[in-house]
């Protein structure tokens, strides 16, 4: 009884999709595809153009230019004729296809491979090192915009905006770009990543223009050549599908181990760290080190933990990954006692004093503003620690009202609202009045000065030993370094091998900038951001 119910629902869906696809022109279509496998003089001025494009947003880390690339590739029409030629088994159409797809592939990677060679950048910023490591939700993706670009592309309707989102969604050429950054730069696991997304893509593009296309009743009949049987066609596919996902879900499994990890350890810490009124985890960090297990952690503290603490800290990550764990506990003392809320701090104002004579008045009032500025500077820079307190003014009105006090710090990013906030009860605490906070930023690192043997002086050195102070470590942040002049580019280099392999900087966290956009004509600066 099942089976004939079956074939019944199997015919109706047939005359279902016969009659949606009636209007369609397949003939028109299928030459369209002839059309768009051919290798013409504007396709693959469009294609190294798209090359390049991609390459220097890869290179100055600006999605915005990235996308440009991906909307002037025309990469994807042979890849959709080449999915078409393997649904109506037409070898001719497929030759055509594939071998566009071939050269476009090979003139793009040696393209950009020799540009990368020749160029100045060669560290990997964030957008390619995004592009290094699919896995199978990248698959999905791809197999969801390939069906997209192939209903479009039979039905023509919205084609130009529905191609448009398509080109986006599969990215085709920034990864092949990537493939050749990673050749011209020395790192060939780089570039073979670049290429697995690219062949991820391919792949999935073809899959699902062909069950679209087989759909929409394009047949082997069809075919101007001989045919290739349906059997073989897809016992390829298939191989290759099988192939690919391999590392596609050893990677995703990776990755969602060490997410997995991560939160692990964060509640352990947070469990133990996170005190009301006492301490805050700030920042921490996990890298696996061989059998180990390695976690860094930065915490604000109203008191320091005790060294026992710390131990079982450690042996309590340990026991729950069942492996020896090592942490690394850096603690930040912001203040001696808690912190009172700001509604009481009003009333926490100190008694009254005598007036003072005249001629002593001002003179004492400066040295007892003095004498509090310095002491809340000192509480300031505990919090702010590595970064330094410049300078902090202090101002009050004629009229009753909060005290302004401006701040300059020396960091390169921004405060966040909870750290303004703290700053203003730190200061409100230590001055025993309602506060008005402005923060103004200064370089975090003084430009470096070489000497002339072409090494940072000493005192350069000294100023860039801060970067091993930073909360968390190097890894939570970014490090751009820019030099002007004629020497600047071999500055710049030598600046970034001393962050690396002295300071123990993560390559993929330097970037260097190109000269034009780097400081004043003959200098060097560095410039950290969070990541």
């Amino acid at each position: 009884m099942v089976t004939p119910y079956i074939h019944y629902r199997l015919k109706r869906l047939r005359e279902y999709i016969a009659e949606r696809t009636a209007d369609i022109d397949h003939r028109s279509i299928i030459k369209n595809a002839v059309v768009g496998a051919e290798l013409s003089g504007s396709y693959l001025s469009l294609l190294l153009l798209a090359s390049l494009i991609a390459l220097l947003g890869l290179l100055t880390n600006s999605v915005a230019v990235v996308i440009g690339a991906m909307l002037i590739s025309p990469l994807m029409g042979p890849i959709l004729s080449f999915g078409l030629a393997f649904t109506i088994g037409d070898l001719a159409l497929a030759r055509r296809g594939l071998r566009a797809i071939a050269v476009s592939v090979g003139l793009t990677i040696a393209v950009t491979t020799l540009v990368t060679f020749i160029s100045p950048l060669k560290e990997p910023t964030a957008e390619i090192l995004a592009r290094v490591r699919p896995n199978i939700y990248d698959l999905f993706v791809a197999v969801l915009a390939g069906t997209a670009g192939a209903i479009a592309l039979c039905t023509k309707k919205n084609y130009m905006i529905t191609a448009t989102g398509v080109a986006v969604a599969t990215a085709v050429i920034p990864p092949l770009s990537v493939a050749g950054f990673g050749l011209g730069s020395g790192r060939p696991l780089l570039g073979l990543g670049g290429f697995l997304l690219f062949f991820t893509n391919f792949v999935a593009i073809v899959l699902a223009s062909d069950l679209v296309f087989f759909l929409f009743n394009f047949r082997s009949s069809m075919a101007s050549e001989e045919r290739y049987p349906a059997r073989k066609r897809l016992l390829i596919l298939g191989t290759v599908l099988t192939f690919i996902s391999i590392p596609l879900v050893y990677t995703l499994v990776t990755d969602l181990r060490k997410v997995k990890l991560t939160k692990r350890v964060e509640r352990v810490l947070k469990k133990h760290l996170d005190r009301e009124a006492h301490s805050r985890v700030t920042g921490f960090a996990v890298q696996e080190k061989g059998a180990g297990v390695g976690v860094s952690v930065t915490v604000n503290t109203v008191r320091p933990f005790e060294k026992r603490a710390e131990e079982e800290i450690e042996k309590e990550i340990g026991s729950l990954l069942g492996r020896k764990a090592d942490l690394n506990l850096e603690q930040v003392v912001v203040t001696a006692g808690s912190i009172e809320p700001k509604a009481e701090l009003s009333t926490h104002l100190p008694a009254p004093q005598p007036a003072l004579p005249p001629e002593e008045g001002a003179a004492s009032m400066q040295a007892v503003t003095a004498r509090l500025l310095r002491e809340a500077r000192v509480e300031l820079e505990a919090f702010t620690a590595p970064f330094a307190v410049a300078d902090i003014r202090l101002g009050f009105a004629e009229k009753p009202g909060p005290a302004h006090v401006s701040l300059s710090l020396r960091r390169d990013y921004p405060l966040t609202g909870d750290e303004r906030e703290l700053l203003a009860r730190l200061l409100e605490r230590r001055l025993q009045v309602p506060v008005v906070l402005d923060v103004a930023l200064k370089p975090f690192l003084p430009p470096v000065v070489f000497d002339d043997t072409g090494e940072p002086t000493r005192e350069s050195m000294a100023a860039l030993a801060l970067v091993k102070r930073l909360p968390g470590g190097a890894e939570g942040f970014s490090f751009r370094v820019a030099a002007g002049g004629k020497d600047g580019r071999v500055r710049a280099a030598r600046l970034r091998s001393f962050l690396v392999d002295e300071l123990g900087v993560p390559t993929a966290g330097v970037v260097v900038a190109s000269p034009s956009r780097g400081g004043a004509e003959g200098g060097t600066t560095v410039t950290v951001v969070r990541r």
